[in-house]
């Protein structure tokens, strides 16, 4: 598997959680609803990147259970690694690229034309397309 980027869809019980980016200069995705991930650094696997980005991000140790593909952004620029992983924890320590997280049950997204609706927040593009794809 060869990616860029990667993301985790990190559950704990019946919650997985989403995070909203902060405002950065410079980050194509600030300020958007999220999946905990980032860049690849060179020599390390999809995976590993999935792991290290959300301890970075979180502050939860996680583990992956299993891949969900290779995504790319719209423009194509970017291919991103998906993965559904579990932690035991819920007490996120999001760092400065995390401006809010929320842990979120499948039942309180609400559906709209390309995108979910998270308690007044859109969640859009990429993370919609994993979603939904997970979901459905």
């Amino acid at each position: 598997m060869d990616c860029m980027a990667a993301v985790a869809l990190i559950w704990n019980s019946n919650e997985f959680l989403l995070i909203k980016r902060a405002d950065q200069k410079g980050d194509p995705w600030s300020g958007q609803m999220a999946l905990p991930g980032g860049h690849r650094e060179p020599g390390e696997s999809c995976m590993d990147t999935a792991v290290r980005e959300t301890m970075e991000e979180t502050g939860l140790p996680i583990s992956v259970k299993k891949s969900l593909g290779i995504y790319h952004t719209l423009n194509g620029h970017v291919s991103v690694a998906a993965f559904e992983c579990t932690t035991d924890r819920r007490d996120v320590s999001p760092d400065s690229e995390v401006a809010k997280f929320f842990w979120v049950s499948q039942n309180s997204l609400s559906h709209g034309e390309e995108s979910y609706t998270y308690s007044g927040y859109v969640i859009f593009g990429l993370t919609y397309r994993i979603l939904k794809d997970y979901f459905h």
